[in-house]
């Protein structure tokens, strides 16, 4: 191969920008899994097989795809990633931009957007996290309230037209320190779309900024509608003696929740505990006025103080890569001298603590309550943008003209015995342009043009001669992968599960 040992590899895991995460998952996660077994309290499937992924996310020696250039012979590895939701900041950071940049797309019009931000209060947040129907519910309720005041808020709508809303709800279940704070971010069109029955376009109404008494008025209702909900929830309980569903993830979620401990963690992860009175105003989130537009009811917060102009489409993609980002950011965590872990907060409690610190056993403990159940959409589309909205094709854009063009069949080189035993062949393979946007036929859209499109990084351009790199096998076989990693002088070793009986 014309790949050396030395080359960095496209996709493969960088112990310097997450390995404490892989690290501290490695040395802990089974011992922490046994631990919950032991109290009676085994984790789901779900979260373990999360785990599990994540070890073997970014890894060589777990799979790869292997790309050649056809006029120099260069090769290039591309590792295999897990594509989960919960702990790799990896595979969430692909999720988040390309969940922007199709939505920015595909599926946003041309129109003015807000977002609102709805916080929940601390009672509801723990059965919010558990019930996927709860959820469902506030989801609901949360945009049905917002398009009623547009539909009070937008004059000048058609006559005889149905006003209607476009939003994309967007489902965080974490906070800004690793905590468990359920809450929604919702991009709204600002204003209705005028529909009609006979076919015709919408036509869209722009409204009227939102102010305070707006904000507090949207909350009240509802406040009143989620009131109604869980009365009847609690009747139906009540009347079927239904019990709380235990998955065993009950104790995690509090922990979850949990305010925890915060210090003031240097650069070089010192840390500083001045007085056990700083330490208790470490505890409260600094108190700072907000003069945005924001609003407060009985523990529900409102704030809609973002928008964006509907010609301004790339601080529109910036905002949706926002709120679709991963739960954890492997570069805020830091792994502390005397063994604990500290995660960075996004913004320094009022004593100047700058870290929330915790033991290995109370980090697995929250990336597990942070993991989303299977069949929970965390991207939710209403109004017209609805999947069975009659009114969803007039209004979406047009794919761009890179990916309307059909793919074009290119000549894939014969197999050679270092491709490995199964070596699968992609039998269609897409030409690129000169900015390395290959088209698709598919909605995912390619890893390549997404690095391009977020990084500005060609990684199909070949370093020896700058031509085009094509995707020619698929390494899948243990046989296989350890006969190109050996040559090419990568480790051929599996990352695995450290259990406590292994010892140190």
């Amino acid at each position: 191969m014309a790949d050396g040992g030395g080359h960095l590899h496209v996709g493969a895991r960088d112990p310097v920008r997450d390995g404490v995460v892989h690290q501290l998952v490695r040395d802990h996660f089974a011992a922490f899994a046994e631990q919950m077994q032991e109290g009676g309290r085994s984790l789901p499937r779900y979260v373990i097989e999360e785990f599990d992924a994540f070890l073997r996310c970014g890894v060589l020696a777990c799979g790869f795809m292997r790309a050649r250039c056809p006029g120099c012979g260069h090769d290039r590895l591309v590792a295999f990633s897990c594509k989960h939701r919960g702990v790799c900041s990896s595979c969430g950071g692909r999720r988040m931009s390309e969940t922007a940049a199709r939505q920015c797309d595909r599926v946003l019009p041309a129109v003015p957007y807000r977002q609102w931000v709805l916080s929940l209060p601390w009672e509801l947040r723990l059965p919010v996290a558990r019930d996927p129907a709860l959820l469902n519910a506030v989801s609901r309720v949360f945009f049905e309230e917002v398009r009623a005041w547009l539909r009070q808020a937008a004059a000048g709508t058609p006559t005889g037209a149905r006003r209607e809303g476009a939003a994309v709800t967007y489902v965080q279940r974490f906070g800004g320190s690793l905590n468990l704070n359920p809450h929604l971010h919702m991009l709204v069109a600002d204003g209705v779309f005028g529909c009609r029955d006979d076919g015709s376009t919408p036509v869209f109404v722009a409204a009227a900024a939102p102010t305070r008494d707006d904000l507090r008025a949207v909350i009240a209702r509802v406040i009143e509608r989620l009131q109604i909900i869980e009365r009847r929830r609690a009747h139906r309980a009540a009347s079927e003696s239904c019990e709380v569903n235990d998955d065993g993830m009950e104790g995690l979620r509090r922990a979850a929740g949990g305010r925890g401990a915060f210090a003031r963690v240097d650069d070089r992860g010192a840390r500083d505990d001045a007085s056990e009175a700083a330490d208790a105003r470490a505890l409260a989130p600094l108190r700072m006025r907000s003069h945005g537009l924001v609003a407060e009811v009985d523990g529900f917060n409102l704030h809609a103080g973002v928008c964006v102009a509907g010609d301004d489409r790339d601080a529109l993609e910036r905002l949706c890569r926002y709120m679709a980002r991963p739960a954890v950011a492997s570069g805020r965590v830091t792994r502390l001298p005397d063994g604990n872990v500290a995660y960075r907060v996004k913004s320094p409690r009022s004593a100047g603590a700058t870290h929330r610190v915790m033991t290995p056993m109370e980090f697995m403990a929250r990336l597990a309550a942070l993991v989303p159940p299977p069949r929970s959409a965390l991207v939710r589309y209403q109004g017209v943008l609805a999947p069975n909205s009659p009114w969803r094709v007039a209004v979406v854009p047009l794919p761009p003209v890179e990916e309307r063009r059909p793919c074009v069949a290119a000549p894939v080189p014969p197999a050679t015995p270092s491709d490995g035993v199964n070596a699968r062949r992609p039998q269609i393979e897409a030409t690129g342009d000169s900015d390395g946007r290959a088209p698709t036929p598919s909605s995912r859209i390619e890893w390549a043009r997404l690095l391009w499109r977020v990084w500005g990084v060609d990684a199909l351009k070949c370093p020896g001669c700058g031509g085009r790199m094509r995707m020619i096998a698929a390494l899948t076989e243990r046989a296989g992968i350890v006969r190109v990693l050996e040559h090419l002088g990568v480790s051929t070793e599996v990352p695995r599960m450290r259990r406590s009986r292994d010892g140190p």
